[in-house]
């Protein structure tokens, strides 16, 4: 075996036990004289056990490069068409019809790379108008026959620009697009977090959270004011006071701060999640605490805090509080508006994305720099350097081409352990939601309640409509004052059948 694949077992074969640590059981693994093979399928998936049905463990695109470790029969001709299956590491099997053999092992890079001098792993733009086309092919843009319009501020990954009849484009997974029609976006925030060491319970440190804070000589508003700080400047919490209704904190000698012009970091102890009734930790399992209130987020390894960062959670929709292990690891997704949604929204190749509830999720945001704020869509947003340290220290790690990784046991997921510091004492932690992905039942309930809602509401225009016309032409006809014309309202459209979520 080749150096690199060496490395790759070594380093893989532990987290793989320990991620599917049954993954060689019901399976026996025949040698082969095959040591590496790459996927030729845009999307290959990796399962569990080689045979189908049984769940997917993760996605690779194209040319993904894999270390075998053997081979093992089809049980039947379903899955495979009676062809063998690879065993491959860290862990999980295809089936050979999706791959070919390869000459060399895979590459030790991460999942999604980023180019030197850069913090984002696309080129992004955002279109400037609402109504803007978007055309399916080079022939659709020279007919001008657009398939769809973008609304303002969508943003789009970019992967080429190119001129189609002397008229300048740029083309993205969804299209053709002007190039006058977009924006360039830039490389994001340059915001990022800090490592911690050592353990301490409690209040911790701080970011100052507005600019131009003022520092007073002491915890009252007459004090003297003896500086200002920048926003996001660090700080130590020292101490705290409560004068009125002012809350305090000493960030050094003589020098107090008003809470609310900070974001306060506090370390914790682990959830129930994490620990059992005793309080031994269930593994050393990795977990994050998200404290609305504050807007920070805190990543440990049991006990011990690793990281601390700036946030930003849901404004118009509130993030959820609670318990949620991670249920898929994605490396770049397009981030959509749901069907039952009236405010259209989309965001192409949204980085390295931990979902952890529903649609919810933590990841890179690269649109805005209002980290310390509520900003968001209902997610956790992330600079692309601190979603990009949290991904790729919540295990396990994704070797390059690979797109996504789904956790077949919540013991083995990170938690997102999310609380609400800014509440009452007893409404600071609840379940607010399960844990999970979507609910394909609950997501067709809201589908076919905004199908009906939608109709409604066009049946009350095309009333309003007809009642306006109708009373144009009755009272140029005569009719009485004060009467109103009789208009029948037109039957609205049934109810959407009931038909199976395809996923």
């Amino acid at each position: 075996m080749a150096l690199i694949a060496q490395i790759l077992v070594s380093h893989t074969l532990a987290a793989a036990r320990i991620l599917e640590p049954d993954a060689g059981a019901e399976v026996t693994l025949d040698p082969t004289e095959i040591l590496y093979i790459r996927t030729i399928l845009p999307e290959t998936i990796l399962r569990g056990r080689p045979w189908i049905p049984h769940r997917r463990l993760a996605t690779l695109r194209v040319g993904t490069r894999l270390a075998v470790r053997g081979t093992t029969p089809s049980r039947d001709s379903a899955g495979c068409h009676g062809k063998p299956w690879y065993a491959v590491y860290p862990f999980g099997y295809l089936c050979s019809e999706h791959a070919r053999p390869a000459s060399e092992g895979p590459p030790t890079a991460t999942a999604m790379a980023v180019p030197a001098g850069r913090r984002l792993p696309h080129r992004y733009a955002f279109v400037r108008q609402q109504g803007t086309s978007i055309f399916t092919t080079r022939a659709d843009a020279r007919n001008n026959d657009p398939s769809d319009t973008l609304t303002k501020g969508m943003s789009l990954v970019i992967e080429s620009t190119l001129a189609i009849d002397g008229i300048p484009y740029v083309h993205s997974a969804a299209g053709y697009v002007r190039k006058d029609d977009i924006r360039w976006g830039g490389q994001g925030s340059n915001w990022s977090g800090v490592a911690i060491h050592g353990r301490h319970l409690g209040p911790s440190f701080a970011w100052v959270s507005k600019a131009n804070a003022p520092v007073f000589t002491a915890p009252s508003e007459t004090s003297t004011r003896q500086a200002k700080l920048k926003r996001r400047t660090r700080v130590p919490l020292l101490d705290e006071r409560q004068n009125g209704r002012t809350r305090w904190l000493r960030i050094g000698e003589s020098r107090w701060m008003r809470s609310t012009a900070l974001n306060e970091v506090h370390i914790v102890r682990p959830p129930h999640d994490v620990v059992d009734n005793s309080g031994e930790f269930l593994s050393p399992r990795q977990w994050i605490d998200v404290d609305l209130g504050e807007q920070t987020l805190v990543a440990y390894r049991g006990a011990q805090p690793r990281f601390a960062t700036l946030i930003s959670s849901g404004r118009s929709h509130p993030t959820p509080r609670g318990n949620y292990p991670v249920w898929a690891k994605v490396a770049s997704m397009t981030m959509a508006s749901q069907e039952y949604e009236d405010d259209a929204y989309m965001v192409q190749g949204v980085p390295w994305v931990l979902l952890f509830q529903g649609h919810n999720a933590l990841h890179g945001a690269y649109w805005h720099d209002r980290f310390g704020a509520r900003r968001s869509h209902g997610c956790v947003n992330l600079s692309p350097l601190d979603a990009r340290w949290v991904f790729e220290w919540s295990g396990p790690s994704l070797p390059q081409g690979w797109t996504g990784y789904l956790p077949g046991s919540r013991d083995r997921s990170t938690l997102i352990h999310i609380r609400d510091s800014s509440r009452e004492e007893g409404e600071r932690f609840t379940q607010d939601r399960p844990t999970g992905p979507p609910d394909r039942e609950q997501e067709r309930i809201k589908r076919e309640a905004a199908a009906l809602r939608r109709a409604e509401d066009a049946a009350q225009e095309h009333n309003l409509g007809l009642a306006q016309d109708g009373f144009s032409w009755m009272s140029s006809a005569g009719t009485p004052e004060g009467s109103a014309p009789y208009i029948e309202a037109p039957p609205l459209p049934p109810l959407l059948g009931i038909e199976n979520d395809p996923g």
